[in-house]
């Protein structure tokens, strides 16, 4: 199949798949700052305890290595008709809100787990490429593979000062998917457009872990301690001016992932509704309190979070973060939580 016939065809399937951007982009190296920008984030410890970050270098550094992982550099370069990343970016925003008081959970997280919904929703495209003899891998934040790297480079959007992919005309609220293939398109030009320049992600961090150039700090971000972090949670947060703010005061009510620098960004300002009913809010965590965190067993947290993405942080974590918030989450008002509707500030 022609390259044009075939990046129609497979933009066409994402679309069904419930996507609503897809872009193409050549599979080659990541340029040499974007590299080293990288390596640097790591070497100064931003990465905090994700050290499976520091693995698999050079696959990170040339995704087609996830399709031929014993290729040379000069034998990638040698096999004719090339390689491609395509990117496809998901919504996941829905209106529904959280009740004031409940424990505060990113809105991601909300539904089913993203990693098994389009992994199986993306089934149809890999098996379009295998069945013309093709060989496919579909990455969904797994592999180590710069997703928004190549959502830039595919023209799908652009990264915003809070280290997010913004799609463009659309905002932050999406899951990336890439499907990488070895077969030539016609790639898309780069998103090029960038950040307004507000600043409000930066100022509004509870954790102030956003820097102005757009480099995140785990360490100081509440996404990170409640999700990735293992262990207890450091009582105070040390920010860059010197201060002490406590842990208690910077969770704000939130036992899984933050959302608080997307919900003042004002590229939110009117976010597409996901087309994908797996990722609305279930029942069960609409009124979820700190208190009935802390009575769950090992049995209830397996039913009550049975294929979600809350299931990372284990029941021992969400434990630890809710103790954390234990007697602070009551009385928040919505206009301060994740779960309420985007707007921006004036």
């Amino acid at each position: 199949m022609a390259g044009n016939s075939l990046k129609t065809a497979l933009r066409t399937l994402a679309l069904e798949a419930g996507a609503q951007a897809a872009g193409f982009a050549r599979a080659c190296p990541v340029d040499t700052e974007a590299a080293e920008a990288f390596d640097r984030w790591i070497a100064e410890g931003r990465h905090c305890g994700m050290g499976y970050l520091e693995n698999y270098g050079e696959v990170r550094r040339d995704p087609r290595l996830l399709l031929e992982p014993d290729a040379s550099p000069e034998k990638l370069e040698a096999i004719s008709g090339g390689y491609t990343v395509m990117v496809c970016a998901f919504s996941y925003y829905h209106p529904e809100c959280q009740e004031s008081g409940a424990a505060r959970i990113a809105m991601y997280a909300h539904g089913s787990d993203y990693h098994d919904v389009l992994r199986r929703r993306l089934r149809p495209l890999a098996a379009y490429l295998e069945e013309m003899g093709l060989k496919a891998r579909v990455c969904i934040d797994t592999a180590p593979l710069r997703e928004r790297y190549w959502a830039v480079r595919a023209g799908v959007g652009f990264i915003g000062r809070n280290g997010q992919l913004i799609v463009d005309g659309m905002g932050s609220y999406f899951f990336l998917a890439t499907v990488i293939f070895n077969a030539p398109v016609e790639p898309d030009g780069p998103c090029r457009r960038s950040c307004m320049g507000c600043g409000r992600c930066v100022s509004h961090c509870p954790g102030q872990a956003l820097s102005p150039d757009g480099i995140v700090d785990a360490r100081r971000c509440l996404s990170y301690l409640t999700i990735e972090h293992r262990g207890e949670l450091p009582h105070e947060l040390h920010l860059p001016d010197g201060s002490l703010r406590p842990m208690a005061e910077a969770l704000g009510g939130r036992v899984y992932g933050c959302d608080e620098c997307q919900r003042v960004c004002p590229h939110n300002a009117a976010p597409p509704e996901t087309a994908i009913e797996e990722f609305r809010l279930r029942p069960a965590l609409r009124s979820l309190t700190a208190e009935e965190i802390l009575s769950l067993t090992p049995e209830g947290f397996a039913s009550m979070f049975k294929g979600s993405a809350v299931k990372r942080a284990k029941l021992s974590g969400l434990q630890r973060n809710a103790t954390a918030i234990a007697g602070k989450c009551h009385g928040h008002e919505q206009a301060d939580g994740e779960s309420t509707p985007p707007r921006t500030q004036t």
